[in-house]
């Protein structure tokens, strides 16, 4: 590894390395995936599962603000570790999700980002504080509603006297409904995609929402989301089709639960594919210490023996418990979308970086200084949160030096909004 200097520990993600040092590492995680795969009791020992869901919810609170209750016995049911939602209507809705739905019944470790408001309904981000941290968040302008960023990272069995953990980014999307927007619908995802394009360091990329997509071959946003500029994007059930009123399709249908109007739902019954989550392709195969855990992704409570009819209807549906299902009718006319992630509790090292490959800063370990390299033209706002999660400084990248003496020892995330997050160990 490179040595660095007067920097102690600084680790930047999404810079280029030289080739060979590439392939050596790539060889070594796959060395290390194999030995996995070949113990399944130490693979299963060394990892962790996230639970991650996607919902519509109906504008909530809305008219009926007592859908919170509906909305606890599902995620009571789901326990996600990731959830993200949109149809939001207000901040206090966003703060009863968390307060009356998931941190309930003794549990304490739900947290939320930022409710961002913005023109329309809103998204929002839950995530289980005991295996992750928000790190940052970033609104990405459309020509309708904002797409949310969220950049999490795992708590790994060894962080504390590691620094090195699994990073996850995280997408909201809500596209514009209606047949007709086909185009519409296009730009918005390349909004997405060409913001991914300056993202080069985002790794485990979770890209979920409520699509309003018809089928994959009326939706040219669907081939933009797949191979468009940027990161390419994977749907894990590998099911392209038109999916709108075709029964072949009828276990994959997110919407509607519903047959009759109530609460502003849409009608018509289950027969639409709106809500998915897409995925990065290292998650499909490993790469950055966490993957898809293959058979997991659902449409929670499809039994796909409801096509054109609601949720509640003959036959009785048994893919969830029946409160669950009940719940699910009155709650929303979308059905959630759930997956499973697989992630290492002990991530691999990262690579140490010469300094001047890094960021705008240096460690001056003797003096323990965070030292401006050289004149920045741009100034951006930097973020250091401790492991835990607390943010413990913010300033702005113009600043010469600053005294981290103050600062226990240990690591510490060091966060350049809209660009890179870096580790940085303090003695």
């Amino acid at each position: 590894m490179v040595e660095c200097g007067l920097v102690q520990a600084i680790y930047c993600s999404g810079f280029d390395r030289n080739d060979d040092f590439m392939v050596k590492k790539e060889s070594l995680k796959q060395y290390i995936l194999v030995l996995f795969l070949l113990s399944g009791t130490a693979f299963s020992q060394s990892t962790d599962t996230l639970k991650v869901v996607t919902y519509n919810l109906l504008n909530f609170p809305g008219s009926s603000p007592n859908r919170v209750d509906t909305l606890e016995v599902i995620m009571q049911h789901l326990k996600p570790d990731i959830l993200t939602v949109c149809e939001l209507t207000s901040s206090a809705g966003a703060t009863d999700i968390l307060e009356d739905a998931l941190n309930v019944d003794g549990t304490t470790s739900y947290e939320m980002a930022y409710y961002v408001d913005s023109p329309g309904s809103q998204n929002e981000l839950y995530y289980n504080s005991e295996k992750l941290v928000l790190v940052e968040q970033n609104e990405i302008a459309t020509v309708l509603r904002d797409i949310n960023e969220y950049v999490l990272y795992h708590k790994a069995d060894d962080l504390e006297t590691t620094g090195d953990t699994v990073f996850f980014y995280v997408y909201v999307c809500h596209l514009k409904a209606g047949t007709g927007f086909e185009a519409q619908r296009d730009s918005e995802t390349n909004s997405l995609k060409t913001y991914l394009a300056g993202r080069p360091q985002a790794e485990n990329i979770i890209v979920s929402g409520d699509f309003n997509f018809y089928g994959s071959d009326t939706e040219p946003a669907w081939n933009t989301m797949l191979n468009g500029s940027g990161v390419a994007l994977k749907d894990p059930i590998l099911s392209p089709g038109h999916w709108n009123s075709n029964p072949g399709y009828a276990p994959i249908h997110t919407q509607s639960t519903r047959t009759t109007s109530f609460g502003g739902g849409a009608t018509g019954g289950m027969d639409d594919r709106f809500d998915i989550i897409f995925v990065s392709p290292d998650l499909m195969n490993y790469k950055n210490d966490a993957r898809y855990i293959t058979g997991t992704y659902r449409a929670i409570g499809q039994d796909a023996l409801h096509f054109n009819s609601t949720l509640i209807d003959p036959p009785t549906n048994t893919s969830q418990p029946w409160n669950v299902i009940t719940a699910l009718y009155h709650m929303s006319d979308h059905l959630p979308v759930y997956m499973e992630i697989e992630v290492r509790k002990e991530a691999a090292s990262m690579d140490e970086l010469n300094q001047q490959q890094a960021c705008d800063y240096y460690y001056d370990q003797e003096n323990k200084m965070l030292r401006l390299k050289s004149v920045v033209s741009s100034p951006s706002v930097y973020f250091l949160y401790s492991l835990s999660g607390e943010k413990v400084m913010e300033f702005e990248s113009d600043q010469e030096q600053l005294n981290l003496s103050h600062l226990e020892s240990g690591t510490y995330i060091l966060s350049k909004e809209g660009t890179e997050t870096l580790k940085l160990v303090v003695d």
